[in-house]
């Protein structure tokens, strides 16, 4: 079997893992709350490949070493926002962080608070 078609094999029985393991309501919220950092690691990687960067090229860029990269790519974790930005500026483009107010649901996605 070819490269191509053991990725594809690959990324078909992980999204049925995934479709399966999605029914279970905690693994669904965690695996949601973590959408947002998938989605820039995502457009990380897309930038990289646009401007035909290697994760070594960037990581010099970044002022770092290229397994940095690699495991910011592979784990889907930002440091924190300085390291974001330092990312985005050798990738020649800018942080936007907003925060959304959540649509008024009653006690949804809020803790409750313990009075003593």
């Amino acid at each position: 079997m070819g490269k191509t078609n053991k990725l594809a094999a690959g990324s078909a029985s992980f999204r049925v893992f995934l479709a399966d393991q999605m029914q279970d309501p905690e693994f669904r919220r965690e695996y949601e709350a973590l959408e947002p950092e998938f989605a820039i690691i995502k457009q990380i990687i897309d930038l990289r490949i646009k401007r035909q960067m290697s994760q070594a090229q960037l990581a010099q860029r970044v002022g770092t070493q290229q397994p940095s990269i690699a495991r910011l790519e592979a784990r889907g974790r930002v440091k924190n926002l300085d390291y974001l930005q330092r990312i985005a500026n050798a990738l020649d483009a800018r942080v936007e962080v907003r925060l959304v107010p959540r649509e008024a649901s009653g006690a949804r996605g809020r803790r409750a608070v313990k009075r003593v």
